[in-house]
């Protein structure tokens, strides 16, 4: 694509204030039922991820090696810079090279690196198909809620993400992103973006929905077979708020000079600022409230520009091209 997609880089900067703000909790002091909005942000990451995947086809089966070799090149690095980063100067990390490798991203980045090569054969083979495929994994995520996964209540599947369900749950995301990107690279259905007062009511009751099917299949065990279904209105949520972040009202702050590198320097630290985030959790701020939110933001962000510099550098040093020190302090 000729230029960047507005709505993608909006909504990584959505899905890091989002998730980063649900794990703060102890930030906000007597406030803390303000941190929230964590799983809307997983499903982002999924979402913009899928979507980027299919703007361009893929190639054959024989070319998944070079593919997936790229993705790997793009996040292992970065999660070797911090594990580096976190063995030096936090006394939290101090593991041998495997778990390094399965726990080094927490449970996003080997949950990405699995449901990488399942969308690569979706898209090469079964494109044609994809509502189909979409509705299978919904059809399946249910499936796993009922008869697979083991859970007590309360139970809230968006949050769990130690358990099982959630290959099915995110690829779904994933998928849709891959539907919209489809769209968008065969510029299908953009005048959807011009009817920005409808996205923003469709997504605000989606978000609506969604907690309010949570809240009660979470407190009311004889509805906690409904909890599945938060998935629904998810759905919703991801797809409106993709289409109003696409409208004019985004586009009139992304497109100021602020504005413009702020969404783009904090989105595209996206991986970098989940990674980290947990190492600088600190309540010595707290006297300071609510000052100290956005200073714990300013920290959080300044050290994963860091690590992403030093991510940067580790991915150079295995190539045989000399060091490009302007791409390493590259700010995106």
């Amino acid at each position: 694509m000729k230029e960047r997609n507005v709505g993608i880089d909006i909504l990584k900067f959505l899905a890091v204030l989002l998730i980063t703000n649900s794990h703060i909790g102890f930030l906000y002091v007597k406030f803390n039922w303000l941190a929230t909005g964590g799983a809307i942000g997983n499903v982002l990451f999924f979402f913009c991820s899928g979507f980027t995947l299919f703007l361009k086809p893929f190639k054959s089966a024989s070319d998944f090696p070079n593919w997936y070799k790229r993705r790997i090149n793009r996040i292992y690095p970065v999660v070797f810079a911090i594990s580096i980063v976190r063995c030096v100067f936090f006394d939290d990390f101090h593991v041998d090279i495997i778990s390094v490798i399965t726990d080094g991203g927490r449970w996003f980045v080997p949950t990405i690196m699995i449901l990488y090569i399942f969308i690569y054969f979706v898209g090469l083979y079964l494109w044609r198909w994809l509502n189909w495929v979409i509705a299978a994994v919904a059809l399946i995520t249910i499936l796993w809620f009922y008869f697979i996964l083991n859970r007590d209540f309360p139970f809230a599947m968006f949050s769990y993400s130690t358990n099982n369900i959630r290959w099915p749950l995110y690829f779904l995301y994933m998928l849709l992103g891959a539907k919209m990107g489809m769209m968008s690279s065969i510029n299908q259905n953009h005048q959807q973006a011009d009817h920005q007062w409808r996205n923003l009511i469709y997504c605000l009751l989606g978000v609506a929905g969604f907690y309010l099917l949570t809240g009660v299949t979470d407190r009311v065990e004889s509805l906690s077979f409904l909890h599945v279904y938060s998935l629904i209105p998810m759905i919703a949520v991801a797809y409106y708020l993709y289409w109003l972040c696409m409208g004019q009202w985004a586009k009139s702050i992304y497109n100021t000079k602020a504005g413009n590198f702020i969404v783009r320097f904090v989105g595209g630290l996206c991986l970098e600022i989940y990674i980290i985030q947990i190492c600088l959790f600190t309540t010595k701020l707290n006297f300071l409230f609510p000052l100290n939110i956005p200073i714990f933001f300013i920290i959080l962000i300044v050290v994963a520009y860091l690590c992403s510099c030093l991510g940067r550098l580790i991915r150079q040093t295995f190539q045989d091209a000399p060091y490009n020190w302007k791409e390493v302090i590259s700010v995106y």
